[in-house]
């Protein structure tokens, strides 16, 4: 025995214990790759520090453990080490022969199971192919801790792991069948056993086009939201964490592996694991290159499900340009500072853009892969979909999508060819992020500039505001501090109303109609003067058959210089003629005639259906007319890319009906009968019983009354099935779009009147829809 002298000195306990601190938490990280680049990071300079703490972790990876045996190769840790380490992972001795649990091989067996083969390994857990022996026979995934990783933490995280699985019930997530207990101690679960391939893996090999690739990862989104809902984040998604394999000829892709879930649900009644799971400071869950910044931020008790709809991002991104926003390499390579640094503050580029850095080869190999040409896969993404992925992207997780099925619901808007909810920054944000970046060189005016804008969209008017503070700024420096106040006070009030729209949405997504409605009159008490508040809040009310209060709202955001010609104004100005606010219609009519004209996909439908909805003279109907043929007549997409070009994007349906639409205004009901048939007959289209009174009124015009009773019939049945479909739902609405609801109720009217049909009855049933609607708020104020 050493005398006491010879004890080791506090340095060395200080070096052993920094030792012991980054094995323990380079051991969590499931590649050695991903170890390796953290020990770097940690470590630094300090060379000795890293090349003691690697060769920890080379001794922990050996199949026949040192644990069995003291340490001959002096490189090796010395004995004493390996003892404390083993303790410190929660395997204390029984005696001299005690060993930690040694790994298990093919034929042995665990419980009820035997093992056939390893196929899996990660930070802390081995996954194994078995045969379930009893009570029934099947074959199943074993997932069993890792020999020598038994600390408190791993076996609260595994635990939480297996219970996270066992509450959730969803065909997108893989299933848990069994839990138990190895007789050397050690947790297992046995799982289902997902035959399929990587996510990126099947849809490269299959060569899936956009289409499919999409369908896949709407499926996704609606699993991770299924886990949300269970107060679970997954905290690791990528693809080699959704396995895609064939159920009846179809893809199905499986999330698998929660084990680095996290609990959000805050009842103490309803906990994952009575164990304590504890995340130490610095020790950042998660892969790199799908790591949302708030994981690299590594304070991961501030980490909710904001952060999968971040690695959702980074997989819709992968699906679709075959890379990953920051590339995995780059940021494996980068030192702990410089890799936070990277996912705090770079802006990656858009999906479209990067296709465009590719080398030719690779950008030939991407397109083939999704039955593309190169400039057709970079037409294709360029718009809705950079937006869409941008906004899953956003480092500020507040400007994200608030929810997974919000960002699976605008991919679904995209394919069906509506609006999507995702807008692009405007320059204005993009200068106010660079401004926060670089504070120190830009003036005290131009930080006030910036700050102004700060987290909202593109207006003339505000511009107008920023570049008069700017100009004050300049000219006296005296009312400087004055004008920053006052901005700085609009500005949080922006900030305010900002965070209030995204609560308000998510409210409204979750079905609380009542506290998004109290969200979104919060969030106009706020910022009266941000055209946003009352954008949203109106198509709120309009999805809601609110017409009157949907109307005023979108009105009131046009005061306040909200553009005419986006597609969030899809339905706007037939919801003016609905309402007979003729006024509000002529001014937003007029300002679509003078633009620059439609510029395809939503933004053309927006204006000729707009435009059509009012009074027209003979030369701009047949004007609309004709755009609307070309719309139809347009060389349609190769099979590949269906709905993914600009103008592929719009259902051939909807194009059909605003071309019938167009040709009865320009008074050639004969060509708008035909168009109108063609429309009807098309199911792509869920809004495709509203061209019913259209025709009608066709076939009146070309002075064909019997059809134009058969066609009023048939309008009446649809609405009878729209009617009885919005009864039994809780918005009083049916599933068609509001704005194809709103048109519908235009046409009906329209075509009631040349028949001479009473519509009392009709009044009466919308006005009942109505009121239940009012009832269901459960606001003051509206009636």
């Amino acid at each position: 025995m050493k005398p006491p002298a010879a004890v080791d000195p506090p340095s060395s306990r200080r070096q052993f214990a920094r030792e012991r601190s980054l094995f323990l938490e380079a051991v969590e990280l499931d590649t050695p790759e991903e170890r390796a680049a953290f020990v770097a990071a940690a470590c630094g300079e300090e060379v000795e520090l890293r090349e003691a703490v690697l060769r920890l972790l080379r001794e922990h990876d050996r199949d026949d453990c040192l644990w069995d045996r003291p340490a001959a190769d002096p490189a090796l840790p010395p004995a004493s080490i390996v003892a404390q380490l083993r303790e410190e992972l929660g395997e204390r001795p029984r005696g001299e022969a005690a060993l930690i649990p040694r790994e298990r091989g093919v034929g042995e067996a665990v419980g009820p199971y035997r093992l056939r083969e390893k196929i899996g390994e990660g930070g802390f857990g081995l996954v194994f192919v078995a045969d379930q022996l009893r009570p029934v026979r099947r074959r199943v995934a074993l997932k069993v801790i890792r020999p020598g990783m038994l600390t408190g933490e791993i076996a609260a995280r595994f635990e939480a792991e297996r219970q996270a699985l066992a509450m959730m019930d969803h065909p997108n997530i893989a299933r848990v069948f069994d839990a138990g207990v190895t007789d050397d101690g050690l947790p297992y679960f046995a799982m289902e056993l997902v035959r399929g391939v990587s996510l990126t893996e099947f849809c490269d090999c299959r060569r899936l086009d956009l289409r499919g690739r999409l369908d896949l990862f709407v499926a996704i989104c609606q699993a991770v939201q299924h886990a949300h809902q269970k107060g679970i984040v997954h905290r690791d998604l990528k693809p080699s964490n959704v396995l895609v394999t064939q159920q009846d000829g179809r893809p199905l892709p499986k999330v698998i592996d929660f084990g680095i879930v996290k609990a959000v649900n805050p009842d103490p009644t309803d906990r994952l694991t009575d164990r304590t799971i504890y995340t130490g400071f610095k020790a950042m869950m998660g892969t790199p290159a799908y790591m949302s910044p708030e994981q690299a931020e590594m304070t991961s008790g501030e980490i909710d499900t904001r952060s999968d709809v971040y690695s959702l991002g980074v997989l819709l991104y992968e699906l679709l340009t075959g890379a990953t926003p920051f590339a995995g390499d780059t940021l494996r390579e980068a030192g702990l500072i410089e890799f936070r640094r990277i996912l705090l503050e770079e802006e990656p580029p858009s999906p479209s853009s990067r296709l465009g850095t590719l080398r030719a080869d690779e950008a030939t190999t991407v397109a083939r892969n999704r039955r593309l040409e190169p400039t057709r896969l970079t037409s294709a993404l360029r718009g809705d979909l950079d937006w869409v992925v941008m906004k899953a992207l956003e480092k500020d997780r507040g400007r994200r999508y608030p929810t997974a099925i919000a960002l699976a619901d605008d991919v679904t808007r995209f394919v069906e060819g509506l609006p999507v909810e995702a807008r692009p920054p405007s320059k204005w944000y993009r200068f106010s992020k660079f401004a926060r970046r670089h504070a120190v060189a830009l003036t005290t005016a131009a930080v006030v500039a910036a700050a102004l804008i700060v987290g909202t969209g593109v207006s003339v008017w505000q511009a107008t505001v920023a570049r008069a503070a700017l100009a004050q700024a300049r000219v006296a420096e005296a009312e400087a501090g004055r004008s920053r106040d006052e901005l700085e006070g609009f500005t949080e009030r922006l900030r305010q109303a900002t965070e209030l729209l995204g609560k308000a949405r998510a409210l409204a997504e979750a079905g609380d109609r009542a506290a998004a409605l109290r969200t979104y009159d919060q969030a106009a008490r706020v910022q009266p003067r941000y055209f946003a508040v009352w954008a949203e809040r109106g198509a709120f009310f309009a999805r809601l058959g609110l017409w009157d209060r949907a109307a005023a709202d979108f009105a009131q955001a046009r005061t306040l210089g909200a553009p005419a010609t986006g597609a969030e104004f899809l339905g706007v100005p037939q919801l003016f003629v609905l309402t007979g606010r003729h006024a509000e219609y002529r001014a937003i009519a007029e300002a679509m005639a003078a633009s620059e004209g439609p510029s395809g996909g939503i933004y053309e439908q927006t204006e000729l259906r707009g435009r059509l909805a009012g009074p027209l003279s003979q030369r701009e109907a047949a004007a609309l007319a004709a755009a609307a043929e070309r719309l139809v007549e347009a060389p349609p997409p190769t099979e590949a890319a269906v709905d993914f070009t600009d103008r592929g994007r719009i259902p051939r349906g909807v194009k059909l009906y605003i071309a019938g639409w167009a040709h009865l205004r320009a008074g050639n009901p004969e060509r708008a009968i035909e168009r109108l048939e063609q429309a009807g007959a098309s199911r792509g289209w869920r809004g495709h019983g509203i061209v019913a009174p259209l025709l009608a009124l066709a076939h009146s015009a070309r002075g064909r009354s019997e059809q134009t009773r058969a066609a009023f019939a048939a309008s009446e049945r649809v609405m009878e099935d729209y009617l009885a479909e919005a009864a039994d739902r809780a918005d009083g609405m049916p599933s068609l779009s509001w704005f194809d609801w709103a048109e519908f109720l235009l046409f009906h009217r329209a075509a009631a009147a040349r028949v001479g049909a009473d519509l009392s009855e009709l009044d009466e049933r919308l006005e009942a829809l109505r009121l239940r609607t009012l009832d269901g708020l459960e606001t003051e104020g509206l009636d």
